[in-house]
Formats: structure tokens, C-alpha cells, sequence
């Protein structure tokens, strides 16, 4: 035979009403009618008016012009009468619009938030209580309004004061209130249509959880009573039949196993955690986690043994049950994300202060690390709620549980864990900060870390068979938004054995925090391969990453790693400096060749000189950038090219800020290279910035007065190089193209006087560099004069 649910005591007002009949005059006794204003609603077309007349007037009244503080009691005690005699004569047609329109629910809920939370000095709430229990049954006029009044009914009681400190009278109300609520919650959730009542209880579920995470006891205990209540009647009844006959009657009656509380594992979690708790909750969790069980037990019935198993869990002797007996055999029925739940709530109870007794999830994380495969399933939830919470926790135990629990998991799934990490870096800046510091704040679960990092960052840059996918898949341009161009999250893999584009990406995010941590120069060997591969093929945000990780390492390395790493890394940094789209990376590239530089230790200079070979003119034109920040970085480097090939010469033109000789300066020392030089600048000729263009053509012009047999094919490749600059937007570089090939057409006796003499300048300027008295200075002029004629080229060797 059904249950049902047991009455509240509302005698007192239950004789009031009945003695009243139909006749409701006495409960208005305490209001002059001869006050009402002229009614702004008519109410007269209710079929229930004619019976509760004076109690839909005085509804009216309230809702248009009544003082509310004055009229409050008169206003529940008559919205009850109307709603409890419209559902006894079976007149409830059109109860609902009427209450819509006097919002008669928002009033209420109005009135609870407005009773004072430090006293229960009236029956305000009372009176609440018993009316929402009566509207509740009243078709459609709570729909949509449950959760907010409810908030509000649960705020307005479970915050009041304990019994202890209220009067002896007061506390006899709170109680009776309590109960009233009690059976109001049953009342609701049994008028709830089929088709909503999971969502409805989620929602329930949801507030008093919220509530047993307050710091005062008295307030846990109570949510944890109502969730007692709940579970109470979803375990009472082998179906829930409804209070009412609408909504459920075209749906059938629902079923435990139609119920699908997508926080279960959250209750089960937050419930064994008070279970075990010194506090008087720990009784009433007892009671909800036993109503719990039964109901699990009827929703989720198992055969064979675990039949047997749970019978005996859901009997007396689960007051005997250890915390790690509990909850492995709670987690038999569980599903998983249940299961993840309960773990989650083991986690953060380590830094809640509402859960002293830490012993408790410390013994819940021992289950689930014993059986890692049917507890830890959901890897993202998990890594992410560690992270977030440890930092917080204060306790040394609890830390060494979480951390732990998080090196088991690592071991366990490494790229699981690793891709985790990612998705936390979405969150922006600031998480990726939060993260790095927690990660480094564990030296073992780093290392492991980083060593995936690398294996999955080598697996997507360097495998073959990705080399003819770089282009075409690249990451998004910069900023966290432009990642949802990718999708709207990352997904583990592209295919086997690789991370997607996107993943990739924010692996760069990460590292680029990571890589302020001198733990992440121990591990840079295992990085080089993708992060060179990224500077060659990656996007420019991609490269961007990489040359602030470069720029971070630099600091951690000592230098003779450092000056091993130079020598490779170079050739990949020059290019960046005309990466027309980006200035950001051709400054920062050109601050990290300076640092580079400054790095390399003898043994490296050798090889460090032969190559920067390559770099002199991309350093040369990029002193001309539109962007100061790029032309001072140039001018940095430049400079510490200079350093490592002891170019005295060429340092003191940079100190003395004398930009315009620097290009004659470089040709003059390297007269051998001077075509090949030449063909360097042809590119530069097409640059976007007008001020490299112009730069380019007076370098080509001046070079070409220092070869002395230039080839035919040579000069014409120049001279098609400088034709379409003689129509340049820009008059200064056209008029210089122009002039330019003039030169390079003229004959070549003319061209070697003009070499002739701009030797002679520069033997000039060295016998003043020098230092040299004026007397010896004209000696040394007197001596270049015939070498100068007779062989240029062997006096540009002396220089």
C-alpha cells in the first residue's frame, strides 16, 4: 500500500478556517473595509469569487495600494483561505492568471527577503510557508517561479539564528516553521510535472548544497535536514504519485528509476563527509545517506551478490560501515560521472573550512587511488578542481593526499593530463600564471609534466608525416578569443599519436609560463627539436611564444649551455627580422639575437662569427625600420655582432650614432664579399617600408663603386631589380633607383675614379680614428695615395 506523506501541524489555523464556513469575515476583522480604494483588477469573473470574495478583494487591495508592512499577515492568511477553498470546492479555473496578475508569488517571496535574518519574531514565515503549500497545488502558478521562491524560503529560515539563542517561544516557532517547510518541499516536488521533476529536484539539490558550505553549523545541519526530507520521500514511495492530478496524468507516474539527479555523486560525496563528522550533523547526514541508499538501491537494483551486498548497507549496519567501506559501496552504483563527483567533493573538502575533520576525504582519495580505473575516469574535472584548490589548502596532509592523488594520475595518463592543463589555459593569462605556480610548487609531477610536454610537442612538429599540413593548419592570429576559430574546445587528439592544432597552441601558452622556472631549463634539450621546427614552419604567433620561451631560458641557462644552443638557434632567428606582418617579432627576435650573442663563451666564437655573416645586412636595413622599438633593438644587435668580431670600427660608428657610413664601413672590412652582399639586398628592395627600400638602394649604390670586374649578369640582375623602384610611390627612393642606374650603366673607367676617391676618404678617416698626430696623419696620406691608384682593392685589405 503507497505511503503518504505524514500532515504538518497547522491545527490552530485549520479550526480558524473551518469555523469560518464559507464566510471569511473574521479574518478580515483587523482591516476597514470602508478604506479600500476603488479596485484597479476585476476579480468578479472568478469562479471562486462568490465563495472567498472578501479575500480576493483584500488581494487586490494589497497588491494596488496597501501598506505592505501593515497588511503582510492579512495578505498570506488570505491568499491561503482563497487557495485552499478554491482547491476544496474544486474551483480553481482561472487561479492562476488571477495570481499572475496580483504576482501574488512575487509578494510573497518579497516578504520573506524583507523578514530580518538575526530574529523569528512573527509568523511571517510560517504563514509563507503553509500558503506556498497551498499555491503549489494550484495549476501552472508557481511554473517558472520554484527555484527563486524556494531561494528565498531557504535563506529567510536556514539562516536564522540556533534554537539555543532564541527565546523558548521563538524557538517553539522556528520549529513549527521548520516543519511546515518540511512539508511544503514534499508538496512541490510531488506537483511538479513528470517531465520536470529531475530538473526541479536538481535545482532544490542544488540551493541546499550551496547551504552546507556555510561556516556556521547550525546552517549546514539544517540543509543537510532538507536534503534528508527529500531523499526521504524519493526512497518512501515505490512511485510518486502526485498531489495533484495535472501534468502527471498524460506522463503516468513516475518511477524511482524514472528520477535522474545529475548531482547524485555530489550528494553522496557531501553527505559521507558529514556522516563521519564529530558535529551533531553527522546525525542527520546518518539519516539523509541512509534514504539515499534506498533509494539508489530501488533505482539502480543490481543481481546476484551485490543484491546481497547492499541490502546489507542499506540496514542498521551502516551505522557500523568505515568511510572507506561507505563509499566503495556507494560507488557500486554510481555511474561515473557520479563517481567523479564524490572525488571532486573529497578535494575541495581538504580546503573547506565546513568540513574540519580532514581525515575524512583523506580516506575517500584512498578508494579512489586504489582503483584509479573505476574512480578517476574523468581526467579534465579532476586535474582542474586540484588545481584550484591546493594552493589553498592548509594543511601539510591534505596537500600531500591531493598531491598524490595528482602524481597517480599523471603517471596513470600523462596526455590526458597534459591536455587538461590546455583547456585550463583558456581561462586567460592569469590561469596560466595560477597554473605554472602550482605545478612548480610540485618538482616531480613538473618534471613528468614537462617531459609530455615535449613528447607531444616533438610528435606534432616533427613528424614527416605532418611536414605537408604546417601551413595549412596553423594557429589563429593572437588573443584567446581567436582560438574559438579552432572549435570550442580542444579535442585530445587529430590523430593517433598527435595533439590537434589548437592543443599545440596552448601547450605554447603554458610553456611560456613555465619557461620562467629553472625547472624548465633542465628539460631544454627535450624541447629543442619542436621549438626550432616552430621557428621555421609555425605561425607568427606560434613563433612569438617561442622566442619569449627562448628569451626566458636565457636567464636560467648557465653559459656554456646557453652558447651551444646559440650557434644552432641563429640561423632560425634571422629570418624572423623581416617578418613584415608583425613588428612585435621582428623586435623581439632581433633582442634575443643580442642576448644570444652575449652568451657565447670562446669555444663558440668561431663558429658564432661564420655565421653571423649572414646577419650583418638583414641587421644593417633593419636600422631603418619604421617602428624605434625595432630600429633600437637592430642597433643592440648590430652591436654585439660587432663585440663578438671585435670590430672596433664598427662599434665606435654605432656609439657615435653615424648610420649613414655604416654600410661603407662593412664594405670596406669585407671587400670580398661585396656582390655577394649585393644579391643579400636585391630582397630588400621590395620591402614594404619606404625607408628599407631607400636604404637598400644606397647600399647597392655604394657597393657597386667597390667591385672592380662585375659581370654582366650581375649588373643586369640588379638593374631589373631597381627598374620598377625608378616609378617608387615614394620620390626619395625613385629618384635615388634612378640615379643608381645610371651609375651601373656608365662606363667602368669613370666608376673606378669614383672608387679611387672614396678610398682615399676612408684611408682618410682611419689615420683620424687613429688618433695620430697631424704630421704622421699626412704621412699616412702621402703613402696611400699611389696604393689607393695603383690597387684599390689591395688597400681595402689593409683597412
Amino acid at each position: 500500500m503507497e505511503k503518504r506523506p505524514p500532515a504538518t501541524p497547522r491545527e490552530a489555523w485549520e479550526e480558524d478556517s473551518s469555523s469560518q464556513g464559507s464566510n471569511s469575515s473574521q479574518l478580515f476583522s483587523v482591516y476597514d473595509t470602508t478604506t479600500m480604494q476603488p479596485l484597479q483588477l476585476d476579480a468578479s469573473w472568478l469562479p471562486i469569487y462568490e465563495e472567498s470574495e472578501e479575500a480576493v478583494d483584500f488581494i487586490v487591495a494589497f497588491v494596488s495600494n496597501l501598506d505592505k508592512d501593515i497588511h503582510k499577515f492579512t495578505f498570506l492568511k488570505s491568499t491561503y483561505v482563497l487557495c485552499k477553498t478554491a482547491l476544496k470546492r474544486g474551483l480553481t479555473q482561472g487561479l492562476d492568471l488571477f495570481c499572475q496578475a496580483c504576482e501574488v508569488v512575487e509578494n510573497i517571496k518579497d516578504l520573506l527577503e524583507k523578514e530580518p535574518r538575526d530574529r523569528l519574531s512573527s509568523q511571517i514565515r510560517y504563514l509563507a510557508m503553509i500558503t506556498i503549500d497551498e499555491l503549489c497545488l494550484v495549476e501552472n502558478v508557481l511554473e517558472g517561479k520554484t527555484k527563486s521562491l524556494l531561494s528565498a524560503c531557504f535563506s529567510s529560515v536556514l539562516l536564522l539564528p540556533s534554537e539555543r539563542e532564541m527565546p523558548h517561544q521563538s524557538a517553539s516557532l522556528f520549529t513549527k516553521t521548520l516543519k511546515a517547510m518540511d512539508t511544503m518541499l514534499r508538496t512541490v516536488v510531488l506537483s511538479f510535472p513528470a517531465s520536470s521533476v529531475c530538473k526541479e529536484l536538481q535545482d532544490i539539490f542544488e540551493m541546499l548544497l550551496d547551504f552546507t558550505r556555510s561556516e556556521r553549523e547550525v546552517v549546514r545541519e539544517r540543509a543537510v535536514g532538507r536534503i534528508g526530507v527529500l531523499t526521504s520521500l524519493l526512497s518512501g514511495y515505490s512511485t510518486l504519485k502526485a498531489s495533484v492530478s495535472f501534468g502527471r496524468d498524460s506522463f503516468g507516474p513516475v518511477c524511482p528509476e524514472d528520477i535522474s539527479v545529475p548531482l547524485m555523486g555530489r550528494l553522496v560525496g557531501r553527505l559521507i563527509l558529514f556522516r563521519y563528522s564529530e558535529e551533531q550533523i553527522s546525525y542527520t547526514a546518518f539519516h539523509a545517506l541512509f534514504s539515499l541508499a534506498e533509494f539508489l538501491y530501488k533505482s539502480r537494483p543490481r543481481d546476484g551478490p551485490d543484491q546481497f551486498a547492499w541490502e546489507a548497507v542499506t540496514t542498521s549496519s551502516l551505522c557500523y560501515l568505515s568511510i572507506r567501506d561507505c563509499t566503495q559501496a556507494f560507488g557500486k552504483y554510481l555511474h561515473s560521472r557520479e563517481r567523479t563527483d564524490v572525488v571532486l567533493e573529497a578535494i575541495q573538502a581538504m580546503r573547506d573550512a565546513s568540513i574540519p575533520e580532514k581525515q575524512v576525504p583523506s580516506s575517500m582519495l584512498d578508494v579512489a587511488m586504489e582503483d584509479p580505473k573505476f574512480w578517476l575516469t574523468d581526467v579534465p574535472k579532476i586535474v582542474s578542481c586540484i588545481l584550484e584548490n591546493l594552493l589553498c589548502i592548509t594543511t601539510e596532509s591534505g596537500c600531500r593526499k591531493v598531491e598524490s592523488l595528482f602524481l597517480l594520475m599523471t603517471n596513470e595518463n600523462r596526455s590526458a593530463v597534459v591536455i587538461s592543463l590546455c583547456e585550463m589555459a583558456l581561462q586567460g593569462d592569469s590561469a596560466v600564471q595560477e597554473l605554472c605556480d602550482t605545478l612548480s610548487s610540485m618538482p616531480e609531477i613538473l618534471d613528468k609534466v614537462l617531459t609530455e610536454f615535449a613528447t607531444l610537442l616533438r610528435n606534432h612538429w616533427c613528424s614527416s608525416s605532418r611536414e605537408s599540413t604546417w601551413n595549412s593548419h596553423r594557429a589563429p592570429s593572437s588573443g584567446h578569443s581567436h582560438l574559438e576559430k579552432l572549435g570550442n574546445k580542444p579535442s585530445i587528439w587529430s590523430d593517433e599519436g598527435h595533439p590537434d592544432v589548437k592543443t599545440a597552441f596552448l601547450m605554447l601558452e603554458i610553456l611560456t609560463g613555465l619557461s620562467e622556472r629553472a625547472e624548465m631549463a633542465k628539460k631544454i634539450e627535450a624541447f629543442l627539436p619542436s621549438m626550432m621546427k616552430i621557428l621555421e614552419a609555425g605561425s607568427k604567433d606560434e613563433k612569438l611564444k617561442i622566442i619569449v620561451v627562448f628569451h626566458n631560458l636565457l636567464r636560467q641557462l648557465k653559459k656554456s649551455k646557453a652558447s651551444s644552443i646559440t650557434v644552432a638557434l641563429v640561423g632560425k632567428i634571422i629570418p624572423l627580422f623581416d617578418s613584415h606582418e608583425c613588428g612585435r617579432l621582428r623586435e623581439l627576435s632581433l633582442w634575443l639575437l643580442r642576448d644570444l650573442l652575449r652568451s657565447v663563451v670562446r669555444r663558440d666564437e668561431k663558429k658564432m662569427g661564420r655565421e653571423m655573416q649572414n646577419a650583418l645586412i638583414p641587421l644593417l636595413f633593419r636600422l631603418n625600420d619604421h617602428l624605434p622599438s625595432v630600429a633600437k633593438a637592430a642597433r643592440e644587435a648590430l652591436f654585439a655582432a660587432a663585440e663578438l668580431l671585435k670590430w672596433k670600427q664598427l662599434k665606435h660608428l654605432l656609439q657615435r650614432e653615424r648610420m649613414w657610413e655604416l654600410g661603407e664601413c662593412l664594405l670596406m672590412r669585407r671587400g670580398s664579399r661585396v656582390e655577394e652582399y649585393m644579391k643579400q639586398s636585391l630582397p630588400y628592395l621590395q620591402d614594404p617600408q619606404s625607408s628599407v627600400r631607400l636604404a637598400a638602394v644606397r647600399f647597392i649604390r655604394i657597393a657597386t663603386r667597390h667591385v672592380r670586374n662585375q659581370d654582366l649578369e650581375t649588373q643586369s640582375h640588379i638593374l631589373t631589380a631597381l627598374q620598377p623602384l625608378e616609378k617608387d610611390r615614394d620620390i626619395s627612393v625613385s629618384s635615388l633607383a634612378v640615379h643608381t642606374g645610371l651609375i651601373l650603366r656608365a662606363p667602368r673607367v669613370q666608376r673606378r675614379s669614383s672608387v679611387i676617391l672614396q678610398t682615399l676618404c676612408c684611408w682618410c678617416r682611419i689615420a683620424v680614428f687613429s688618433g695620430q698626430p697631424q704630421a704622421e696623419q699626412e704621412e699616412i696620406f702621402k703613402k696611400s695615395l699611389p696604393k689607393a691608384i695603383m690597387a684599390p682593392r689591395a688597400a681595402h685589405k689593409h683597412i
